[in-house]
């Protein structure tokens, strides 16, 4: 099991898990997001989810949520951009956060779909209740 993968601790120790090497300067996000990505759905969603690394999610062009929040946080510090940071989102349904999300100031990155909003106007406009944020850098 890889424990140190568990996905709420991207959440508690963020720049952890954002990769700083230099590729990321010169990898191109929303090329990749719109021909390569493709979102899948780990085996045990929840408690029992790992993330990759975003490396691991570039080299195998599919991983879920935090994985792909992981790839757009690790390009954002590359880039220097403003605000950078992930969020754990809730269903109004669930106990536990369902999505993670990936964002800057005036952008969200969501599971290979990059949205010019602010945080709260995404949630406002999606199906989640609140988003707890944390700052990369």
């Amino acid at each position: 099991m890889r424990l140190r993968r568990w996905t709420p601790l991207t959440y508690l120790c963020p720049n952890r898990y954002v990769d700083r090497d230099p590729f990321w300067a010169e990898f191109d996000l929303e090329q990749w997001s719109e021909s390569t990505y493709e979102w899948t759905e780990d085996p045990w969603n929840g408690f029992r989810d790992f993330a990759q690394r975003p490396v691991e999610t570039v080299s195998r062009g599919t991983g879920d949520c935090e994985d792909y929040a992981l790839v757009a946080a690790s390009w954002m510090v590359a880039q220097g951009r403003e605000g950078t940071g992930i969020a754990f989102c809730w269903e109004p349904s669930r106990p536990w956060p369902t999505h993670v999300i990936a964002f800057e100031d005036g952008r969200v990155y969501s599971s290979g779909n990059i949205t010019e909003a602010t945080v709260d106007d995404w949630i406002a406009d999606s199906k989640y209740r609140f988003a707890l944020e944390r700052r990369v850098g």
